[in-house]
């Protein structure tokens, strides 16, 4: 079997979009959530576990799980093969681009690398300080394994070797960022030597890099590595642990930010799961791209002096901008981070989470700390700091709110505080290549929306579709693409057969078998059918047709105005011409239409 047929055939839509999607029971068979690809507030994005397909009607995307994949996550289709091949246990072996096969390649050598270190942790002698240190940072052994925690051995090519033994070459190596150029004569070394290793995995759990951490007592280079920027990794896209925490994020409808990537394998050990590291930078456009997905509730952790503040401020300001709902847990005196308060008392990062605090809160009492809001020196340094934050909010009503607590704090009225607001707020600006959330915007005609809901019907109730298939056949302006699923469903159409609505769906879905527009009818045909259940699916049966005579006179309307619009194109081009005979032609078909 194809892989891409096989992997349809093991993969439940439903399952997949659930990822990212809360949906809900929709008609008999359907499912709905709010569209994860524009901003609404009335869900419009609908999955069909039967046919397993999925439909925006706000910005009209579409299509099977691959085309979820690679709309949701940025992927070419080879790309979204391997990844739904890996997740369903189907191997995928021919990978029909170069790129592609560069970044499985590197998926390999990750996987490989992180495979490697894991076992020099758990059975090489030389491993034993690091274990020590492991275990000194209260790590469990179920959660080192969850987390892939490995060992680089203090040698200088033991992973190189180890790579070159199994067929892959020195520049594969080098571009992953797993080994180094020797500075004098050939051949490489291992970037990573005596260091605890963190897999850094991105939301699918693939490896594409790593953080290597130095152990007490080695004083040679930073206390951290991270592997360089490859084409599969890109610090500034990547949240550690949010392949393990994003289904109890979006339970939990929040997400805990902090600092470190132990912090997050501390937090696990206290059973908060719902929480990622940024790993020390300030989060970019992307990951808040990335966790808009799942929740609009972020939790940052600070301690109690706010040393991680200032770093973390260009991040709050574009999570506030792109409409997160912002709250501080803020981490009692004398705790400089979460690893350390879950090591003294577990319970208390939990209990620290659950009484967070709005972060314009802890922001004022961060301000106003050991000001003097008598002077006005002090009062003009503080709604510096404040204002910006007030004018990045997107919420009218949030604005409000904080713009009267600064005005009262500074003992001056709301309204002449508002005129000192920054007339322009910070804006995300997405990166090159990044999935922006925008408004929809639809590319299909209410003609063409009328022709594919009256096909799907026809489709969706064999016993109208002879009735209704003389009518459809009068349809005019039809797309070349509509008019061959409609005859192709006239081949299919078995007057003596009253078997279900998926036989006849089945057999016109045969019937696109081997056609050179396959995908493209398929595609056609789910849209329409879904179209029809969810236009008819809120409506009494006793006033369907009713509703079916609307869409025809709708589709007689628009056939009549765009007949118009062509009479008079044509009418003004043979006055131009000056053709007479012409135009006296025309003028005569004016009383038909």
């Amino acid at each position: 079997m194809d892989p891409k047929d096989e992997i349809k055939q093991k993969l439940d839509i439903l399952d997949l979009v659930s990822e990212y999607v809360v949906l809900k029971p929709s008609g008999s068979t359907g499912f709905k959530g709010l569209c994860p690809f524009h901003s609404e507030k009335s869900p419009s994005f609908h999955v069909s576990q039967d046919r397993q397909s999925w439909h925006c009607f706000g910005c009209n995307e579409g299509g099977d799980c691959f085309a979820f994949v690679m709309k949701m996550d940025g992927m070419t289709f080879p790309e979204a093969l391997m990844h739904l091949g890996k997740k369903t246990g189907v191997e995928v072996r021919r990978l029909p681009t170069a790129e592609t096969n560069t970044k499985a390649r590197m998926y390999q050598v990750n996987e490989l690398g992180q495979k490697f270190f894991r076992k020099v942790l758990l059975d090489s002698s030389s491993a034993s300080a690091a274990r020590a240190y492991v275990e000194s940072r209260g790590i469990p052994a179920e959660l080192a394994e969850l987390f892939g925690l490995g060992y680089a051995p203090d040698e200088w090519d033991a992973l190189s070797q180890f790579f070159r033994k199994r067929g892959f070459s020195e520049l594969e190596l080098i571009e992953a960022g797993l080994s180094l150029k020797k500075k004098s004569g050939t051949g490489v070394i291992d970037r990573f030597r005596h260091r605890l290793m963190i897999p850094l995995r991105d939301h699918h759990g693939n490896t594409v890099g790593f953080t290597g951490r130095s152990l007490p007592g080695d004083d040679q280079g930073p206390k951290y590595m991270n592997s360089p920027e490859t084409p599969i990794y890109h610090k500034g896209s990547l949240l550690f642990g949010l392949d393990l925490a994003k289904r109890t994020i979006r339970e939990k409808e929040f997400v805990v930010v902090v600092e470190g990537n132990l912090d997050v394998v501390a937090s696990h050990k206290a059973g908060v799961h719902n929480v990622v590291a940024s790993s020390g930078t300030a989060f970019t456009q992307d990951q808040l791209l990335l966790l808009k997905r799942y929740t609009e509730t972020i939790v940052f952790a600070f301690d109690a002096d706010a040393a991680g503040f200032a770093a973390a401020k260009k991040g709050i300001s574009l999570a506030r901008a792109a409409g997160f709902d912002l709250r501080a847990a803020i981490l009692s005196e004398g705790v400089k981070d979460p690893d350390e308060l879950v090591q003294k008392d577990p319970g208390a990062w939990e209990a620290l989470i659950m009484t967070s605090v709005p972060i314009m809160e802890f922001l004022i009492a961060h301000v106003t700390l050991g000001k003097d809001l008598r002077r006005i020196d002090d009062k003009r340094a503080v709604a510096k700091e404040l204002l910006p934050a007030i004018a990045e909010m997107s919420s009218v009503v949030e604005r409000e709110h904080w713009l009267q607590v600064v005005a009262d704090l500074l003992q001056i009225s709301a309204e002449q505080l508002r005129t000192s607001l920054p007339h322009e707020a910070i804006a995300p600006r997405p990166k090159p290549g990044s999935t922006e959330v925008r408004p929809a915007r639809s590319s299909i005609s209410k003609d063409e929306q009328a022709r594919r809901i009256l096909l799907g019907y026809a489709i969706q109730t064999q016993p109208q579709f002879d009735r209704l298939r003389a009518r459809l056949a009068s349809v005019s302006q039809a797309s070349e693409l509509w008019i061959i699923l409609y005859n192709l469903a006239c081949n299919a159409y078995d007057p003596s057969s009253q078997s279900a609505q998926t036989s006849f769906f089945s057999r016109i879905r045969s019937l696109t078998a081997g056609h050179p527009n396959q995908e493209a009818l398929e595609a056609l045909l789910d849209t329409s059918i879904l179209m029809a259940e969810v236009t008819f699916q809120d409506i009494p049966e006793n006033q369907v047709l009713a509703q079916i005579e609307d869409l025809f006179a709708l589709l007689n309307t628009l056939s009549t105005s765009h007949e118009r619009e062509v009479l008079a194109r044509a009418l003004r081009q043979a006055e131009l011409a000056g053709d007479q005979e012409e135009v006296k032609r025309l003028l005569s078909t004016m009383p038909r239409l």
